[in-house]
């Protein structure tokens, strides 16, 4: 009964949002943490040479602000709460240093025999381009 009464904690609709307009700072401490140092992303002459005209922030950091997102739509799920099962996403456009990017996350569907929601995910830039789009899964504990 306990986990019917977490999977219980959100309703289909429910949703949750945070944005950042994403510095030079932002990205070489992402770099730093992971270790990718692709030039698309740390070196702008290199970068000025591509389709993309310049230096592009890690896709991987949309992810990390998609994982912010389900925490601050979680948090109203008790104690164990839950964890990340799977993410399927897709990027549509590149995110430049000084992009502002919402991400948001919108409960989908819910699986009571699995104790498992999905979540619809989608990040957008300040020019309400959308720029990662997909779903993930989450386990209830």
């Amino acid at each position: 009964m306990a986990k019917r009464a977490n999977i219980d904690a959100v309703r289909v609709g429910d949703a949750h949002r945070v944005s950042k307009t994403i510095s030079e700072s932002d990205v070489y401490q992402f770099a730093g943490i992971t270790g990718d140092f692709h030039p698309i992303h740390v070196n702008e002459e290199y970068a000025r040479d591509t389709q993309f005209k310049g230096r592009i922030a890690h896709g991987a950091l949309a992810v990390g602000m998609m994982s912010a997102a389900i925490g601050g739509l979680c948090v109203r799920i008790p104690p164990p709460g839950v964890v990340s099962k799977r993410y399927e996403v897709t990027f549509t456009a590149p995110i430049y240093f000084g992009d502002t990017i919402t991400a948001e996350v919108t409960v989908a569907e819910k699986h009571e025999d699995r104790n498992e929601i999905i979540l619809r995910a989608l990040a957008t830039n300040q020019r309400g381009e959308t720029v990662l789009e997909g779903r993930t899964v989450q386990k209830i504990l």
